[in-house]
């Protein structure tokens, strides 16, 4: 079972800690604050009282044997940075730091975090996208332009085989799964030949620009 601290446990600590611990994680949550611990300390391993800002204190509490560690400090940009660094250099390989602004993100991709979360703003994206693309679902996050999404029901794509359609060549996407049929069967890696249906949910791995092209050519007005 992999061990996961969660340091900060607002919000977005609170409920990624429950969603990890349901997933039968081992997670041990901190936080300063005495009424955000007592909410959450029956819905994961452990939750405690303590400064993440002490060096020491994180020793004591076995957080250097974890292996990960979230720092989704809310408010306090100085206490985010002060804890990450600790975590790095207790030799901690994978630390995810949310960051409050792109200077404070920089900060902490600089002492050594590995992937920097901006939440809000992540969140906000997506959701721009789904209300200016009702057909299209983000799947995953996008990394470095790139990313996972859904389009559903593909209209003007339906009836042509995926070799026909091209979508590598024309748009640089690829089809990496199917979902069709009244039990939204899953077909990883489709054949060439698999003719598209109106009611397919398409998996397509692509930049976001590339993403706007297609939907552009293929969204009805």
């Amino acid at each position: 079972m992999r061990q996961i601290a969660i340091i900060g446990l607002g919000n977005f600590g609170y409920y990624l800690g429950r969603e990890l611990y349901s997933k039968g994680f081992d997670v041990i949550g901190l936080d300063v604050q005495q009424e955000v611990v007592q909410k959450v300390k029956n819905e994961i391993s452990e939750a405690v009282v303590a400064d993440s800002t002490d060096k020491d204190t994180l020793m004591a509490l076995g957080i250097g044997q974890v292996d990960l560690a979230v720092v989704a400090i809310g408010t306090n940009m100085l206490a985010s940075i002060i804890t990450t660094f600790h975590l790095k250099e207790m030799g901690i390989k994978r630390v995810i730091a949310k960051a409050l602004s792109e200077a404070h993100g920089q900060i902490l991709s600089r002492i050594g975090a590995n992937e920097i979360l901006f939440p809000e703003r992540d969140l906000a994206h997506s959701l721009a996208r789904r209300i200016q693309n009702p057909n299209m679902l983000e799947y995953l996050p996008s990394i470095q332009d790139y990313g996972i999404f859904e389009l559903i029901h593909p209209r003007k794509l339906s009836g042509k085989a995926l070799r026909e359609l091209d979508l590598t060549n024309q748009y640089g996407i690829q089809v990496i799964a199917i979902r069709s049929g009244a039990e939204k069967e899953l077909t990883f890696i489709p054949r060439a030949d698999y003719i598209v249906k109106e009611n397919d949910v398409m998996i397509l791995l692509g930049s976001n620009q590339a993403m706007d092209h297609l939907l552009k050519d293929t969204t009805d007005e």
